[in-house]
């Protein structure tokens, strides 16, 4: 399994060393580290450099604290967490997932979320439970909620919740891609987070993954990799096509999953209709404003966010 970290124990071993790269894929001498899903898609020309983790909680949010990594790309909440708090040598440089979530209808009658009408969604105590809460948590819904979003999936699939032996009939899902077209219900999405976000806020984006850059990383080489990522993810938004070619070039099938967690197909699925994955690409330093109302606001992080945390 190519550029997977399996122990930690051997993160500081494998970090820096110059693994075997695809001469058709894009060199690079930067190490980035990784979550699977979108934010390793957003990587996808990186490839090279790249090693991804299942777990960021546990595999990666450590990595902070050794600075192996040249580039880490990680929730913003704990990016900028370990900044402010722990005083690591990093600094936020770009956000490149604005959320993947939305709302899905499973009862083909119902009209519109109101008082009354039953919601299942997930990880209630992180962005994605803050995002359902502040969307619709003031509509009288009557909810439930999982810790982890794979939970979700057969809900989609029944559009019934069954705690504790009882079955329960919803109105709606609140999940997100590739689950949501895996199970085949991107057609019945009622409204996607992202959109619905940005027209209560007024402007204002889900704040998701960051990109975060070592400090000892030279200014030249970490400028040229942010506006070659700018570029691949309005490419690869444009046309999710030019994200496949990549990661078929790159390996099987398996392969790609194994590095990103979904495959170049599947990517294409997710973003064929609408920008399923929630990519995209802007300046920290530049939306700071915008990044502190979404964790300070919306997450109620607590965070002193001054310019200093952001790479300029």
């Amino acid at each position: 399994m190519k550029n997977k970290v399996f122990l930690l124990s051997i993160v500081a071993i494998l970090t820096g060393c110059q693994q075997g790269q695809n001469p058709h894929l894009r060199k690079t001498d930067l190490s980035i580290l990784s979550p699977v899903q979108a934010p390793a898609v957003a990587m996808y020309n990186f490839v090279n450099g790249l090693t991804t983790v299942t777990n960021p909680q546990t595999e990666l949010m450590p990595m902070f604290d050794t600075g192996s990594y040249d580039i880490i790309v990680a929730p913003a909440k704990g990016g900028l967490t370990k900044i402010t708090k722990f005083d690591v040598n990093y600094q936020m440089a770009a956000v490149v997932t604005f959320g993947n979530f939305s709302l899905v209808k499973v009862n083909p009658n119902d009209e519109a979320p109101s008082a009354g009408d039953k919601v299942l969604y997930f990880q209630k105590n992180d962005i994605p439970g803050a995002v359902f809460n502040y969307l619709y948590g003031d509509l009288g819904l009557e909810t439930y909620d999982v810790d982890k979003v794979s939970l979700t999936a057969q809900s989609l699939q029944t559009g019934t919740f069954n705690p504790s032996g009882t079955t329960i009939q919803l109105d709606y899902v609140f999940s997100s891609e590739p689950i949501i077209t895996n199970v085949g219900k991107a057609s019945q999405i009622y409204e996607v987070a992202s959109d619905a976000f940005v027209t209560k806020t007024g402007g204002k984006s889900i704040i998701q993954a960051g990109v975060f850059v070592n400090k000892n990383v030279s200014h030249e080489k970490v400028d040229k990799f942010l506006i070659l990522l700018e570029q691949d993810i309005a490419k690869g938004v444009a046309n999710p096509n030019n994200i496949k070619k990549t990661l078929d070039i790159y390996g099987s099938k398996l392969e790609q999953e194994d590095m990103f967690g979904i495959s170049g197909s599947v990517i294409v699925k997710c973003m064929k209709n609408y920008n399923g994955l929630g990519l995209g690409f802007v300046r920290a330093y530049e939306h700071r404003d915008e990044i502190d109302y979404f964790l300070n606001t919306i997450m109620n992080c607590g965070l002193e966010l001054d310019e200093e945390v952001y790479y300029q």
